[in-house]
């Protein structure tokens, strides 16, 4: 679970929007994508292993993986969020 004072520090390193953590909802659809080998991040690689959770950008347009309690902020990890 992340930490809501580290949510607070963190923001996107694409473009600097505030981060919140993805409903679970969004997670479950994200990792049956990620189940089914149709989840792509940024940089159209396959996203191979499922998250615990998900930060999303405010805007709801990129998510980042969380596995283990830690975020992947990196950009080319970033994942489209799909409509």
């Amino acid at each position: 679970m992340i930490d809501a004072a580290l949510l607070t520090l963190i923001r996107c390193p694409v473009d600097g929007q505030t981060l919140v953590v993805a409903p679970d909802e969004l997670t479950e659809k994200l990792n049956e994508m990620v189940a089914r080998r149709q989840l792509r991040d940024r940089t159209d690689g396959l996203v191979e292993e499922p998250m615990d959770q998900a930060l999303v950008t405010a805007d709801l347009t990129r998510a980042y993986p969380v596995r283990g309690g830690i975020p992947a902020l990196i950009p080319s990890e970033s994942i489209p969020v799909p409509k």
